[in-house]
């Protein structure tokens, strides 16, 4: 059963957002790169065929230069290079639509002096030359300097006249521009010509972020699994017609400081899930790059407390996609004397005021985040407590105290039929049945409080056999009744 239990969360767009109610239950290296480059065929009604998908063309820009022969993981940064990309060329070369070229750089000319125009188109674009990319690999030592911004210029020759593909650049380096270029002035003219997509820098080693992010999307390749990864997540772009996309989500001051909240984007017109990202902030701050197809339109479920609904989401291709969201959290804690005060995990379950559908099911000692506004909290104790309109504010804690409870002991020859009741406000509210064929002493754990057993033996014949016991639990006491 789902509702809509705060309708005062709106969208500023035509998509608008709801927050939507969840309900729990308790608890009772070798690397193998598949990569699927889908042939997305467009047609309408009648005799029109259908549009052919663009060929997709990946020209891999890889560092020569003599810092190569650094260490990586116990092996010389090329050594490892050379490995992994001849791993994934041997993936690609069973991929129809798609063609390779390799342009290295550092490697014609010794350092020092070396040579800022050190960089060579080896192997270009065609059909079935994944065997010589592989070869110039293992015949390449890395010797010289490191010209990124002029290997980035005389890409755009090697897409010469390839207009009606997507272009894609991949730069593999473990060093800065040492030639005086700017490699990001260079990266912005090739995008806005169209040369090429945005391309992805895979920085061997950390720390190069700030001065090679702005050649593209950066990843750290701190060591081979992260570079596999890298590799691995720039090849996937070009298997779709993807998109870029950021999910701000932003705090009642309009920041995007929310994060560390699962999201699942939904095809709208499909119903069916098609990505699950858990919300990131990057190396900088800022909320992390999304990948996703850009055609369908989406649905997209952020799983706060409760959870939020954006619909009829439509991405751009050519242009970066942003989304805002408000998402204004406080905290509630579940506060107990010890872990197991009563002897088993404590529970507290979690509803809009007023509201029956359970949003939430908070553990003892647990802190949980909500979305700001009021709570009841129901604690499965004995007997059950209930906190009424706890107003959850934007980063604040309520806190639940849960007091320490007592212990009942029940003592008994022979089986007994009897119900436990709390005296509360001059009358009797039922809490528990006793086991009816018991004989032997049965323990609960109780808040304290005044209660009452209302009982007889179980083989009486007569009402007028019934007894009572009244009683006082107090905190961290034990309480003995026989019966």
């Amino acid at each position: 059963m789902h509702n809509n239990p705060n309708s005062d969360f709106q969208s500023n767009s035509q998509t608008g957002f709801s927050a939507q109610a969840n309900q729990y239950r308790l608890p009772a290296l070798m690397l193998c790169f598949v990569f699927i480059f889908s042939v997305l065929a467009y047609g309408q009604a009648g005799a029109k065929k259908p549009v052919k998908e663009p060929l997709k063309r990946i020209l891999f820009v890889v560092d020569a230069s003599q810092s190569m022969w650094g260490q990586w993981e116990g092996k010389p940064k090329m050594e490892v290079a050379k490995l992994l990309l001849s791993r994934v060329i041997d993936s690609l070369e069973r991929v129809p639509g798609t063609e390779l070229a390799l342009r290295l750089y550092g490697h014609q000319f010794t350092y020092p002096p070396g040579r800022c125009d050190d960089s060579k188109l080896e192997v270009p674009f065609g059909k079935k030359n994944h065997a010589r990319i592989k070869a110039v690999l293992r015949n390449t030592n890395p010797r010289g300097t490191t010209p990124i911004a002029y290997s980035l210029e005389q890409a755009a020759n090697d897409f010469e006249g390839m207009t009606d593909s997507r272009n894609m650049i991949i730069l593999i380096t473990d060093g800065l521009e040492e030639c005086g270029g700017d490699p990001c002035a260079v990266s912005r003219a090739l995008q806005k010509r169209g040369v090429a997509l945005k391309p992805f820098v895979i920085g061997l080693g950390t720390g190069m972020n700030n001065q090679l992010d702005c050649i593209g999307t950066y990843f750290d390749a701190e060591d081979s699994d992260n570079f596999a990864t890298a590799l691995k997540t720039a090849l996937n772009q070009v298997s779709k017609d993807l998109t870029t996309l950021t999910v701000e989500l932003t705090d009642s001051k309009g920041l995007p400081s929310v994060t560390d909240v699962a999201m699942s984007i939904y095809e709208q017109e499909k119903k069916v899930l098609a990505y699950n990202f858990m919300h990131t902030m990057n190396e900088k701050g800022n909320p992390d790059t999304l990948f996703v197809d850009y055609q369908p339109v989406y649905n997209l479920e952020l799983h706060t407390i409760p959870s939020l609904h954006l619909d009829n989401i439509r991405l751009e291709k050519t242009t970066h996609n942003t989304i805002k969201i408000p998402v204004s959290q406080g905290k509630i804690k579940l506060s107990t004397t010890n872990p197991m005060p009563f002897g088993k995990e404590l529970y507290g379950l979690v509803r809009r005021c007023g509201e029956e559908t359970i949003l939430h099911v908070i553990q003892g000692g647990q802190t949980a985040d909500y979305l700001t506004g009021c709570y009841d909290v129901e604690v499965l104790s004995m007997p059950r407590l209930l906190y009424e309109k706890i107003e959850v504010e934007e980063n604040q804690l309520k806190q639940i105290q849960i007091p320490e409870p007592g212990v009942l002991v029940l003592q008994r020859r022979s089986p007994v039929k009897g119900d436990l009741f709390v005296e509360y406000n001059g009358r009797l509210v039922w809490i528990y049945s006793l086991d009816s064929e018991s004989v032997t002493a049965e323990s609960l754990v109780l808040l304290p409080g005044n209660y009452r057993l209302v009982f007889r033996a179980a083989n009486a014949k007569r009402a007028a056999y019934t007894r009572e016991a009244a009683f006082t639990i107090i905190s961290g006491k034990t309480k003995k009744v026989k019966l």
